[in-house]
């Protein structure tokens, strides 16, 4: 799947980009149908009755691993071809109507999460092609992961994204709270048809509808485990590799490692970790390792990189030191 892109075309003034590379289009829906097959057939795998508890543990994060290396080879092939302005907002529009229909139908079944995962990437495959398009050179890569490793993290401790943690955890407590009041004093037989009734009758927040869910084996249930976020960055790096000419396996896997750097941080210290500075950060400093063109940064990129670090650190220490006062 490696190699640049075509030289660009030069483009008129008021001119149109034709959809080109038919190829490279049906690469894009036999890995969102892959995708699709990987979910129902994991989400339909039987519980291994008497399985020792880490057997049934590590087949549960083998099936995560490879969902996620599903997913990320949908953004891999979705962010190679050219895409008109037509189809980046037909893709937008189509992934938040997904969202949005499921959300206002409090759609929360398993087997829906597949398509609703698809939904996601639509929204951010086009967001991470706009960016990523837009990089006259591969170093502009750095001062781009530095503003969206700190602003996820200003997200995710002080702003949006700790509210929407907020939100889940309140809705979880609300639907535990809701099912075993349901079940309560009933026979065995009736207790799961009330509870599942009860669950059925709680509206889940709209963000539970932008995390990205994979099934787990034998349990017939899915978990969140990325958020949009995490997919807008990912596309921007592959966008930013098919353009300049950087391989594209070498980033899909190093982001691999990354979101299981994430993903072990996380148990190991008991609390949930933003996933995207770990693929930000995980991706760029391989491909400076290995890739000359990356340690070529002007002034400009340099000044840029620190001041937007800077400015989210005061922000952030403005923030605590206010909440201390």
């Amino acid at each position: 799947m490696g190699g640049a892109l075509p030289e660009r075309e030069p483009r008129a003034a008021g001119s149109r980009l034709r959809w080109e590379q038919p190829l490279a289009y049906l690469w894009l829906a036999l890995a969102a149908l892959g995708w699709l097959v990987y979910f129902a057939v994991t989400l339909s795998i039987p519980p291994a009755e008497g399985a020792p508890f880490a057997q049934q543990l590590l087949a549960q994060l083998a099936a995560l691993l490879v969902g996620v290396v599903a997913l990320m080879a949908v953004l891999l092939a979705g962010e190679k071809p050219r895409w008109p302005a037509s189809g980046r907002w037909a893709l937008f529009i189509g992934g938040t109507a997904v969202v949005l229909l499921a959300y206002l139908a409090n759609v929360r079944e398993p087997v829906w999460r597949g398509l609703l995962a698809l939904g996601v990437l639509a929204m951010a495959l086009p967001v991470g092609y706009w960016v990523g398009d837009r990089m006259e050179k591969i170093t502009n890569l750095i001062p781009v992961a530095v503003a969206f490793t700190f602003a996820d993290i200003f997200s995710v401790f002080q702003g949006p994204s700790k509210r929407v943690v907020e939100e889940l955890t309140d809705y979880e407590q609300e639907l535990e709270l809701a099912m075993s009041e349901a079940a309560a004093n009933l026979p065995p037989e009736l207790a799961a048809a009330a509870a599942a009734q009860a669950a059925a009758a709680v509206r889940a927040p709209l963000v539970d509808y932008v995390v990205v869910h994979l099934p787990l084996p034998g349990t017939g249930a899915s978990a969140g485990v990325l958020g949009i976020g995490d997919f807008v960055i990912l596309a921007l790096l592959f966008r930013a590799a098919w353009v300049h000419g950087i391989s594209p396996l070498s980033v899909l896997l190093s982001a691999l490692v990354s979101i299981v750097a994430a993903v072990a941080a996380s148990q190991l210290i008991g609390q949930a970790l933003p996933a995207l500075p770990f693929i930000a950060v995980g991706v760029i400093g391989w491909l400076l390792l290995t890739n000359p063109r990356l340690r070529r940064l002007d002034r400009q990129e340099i000044v840029l990189s620190i001041l937007v670090a800077a400015l989210f650190i005061a922000l952030m220490a403005g923030r605590w030191a206010v909440a201390l006062v």
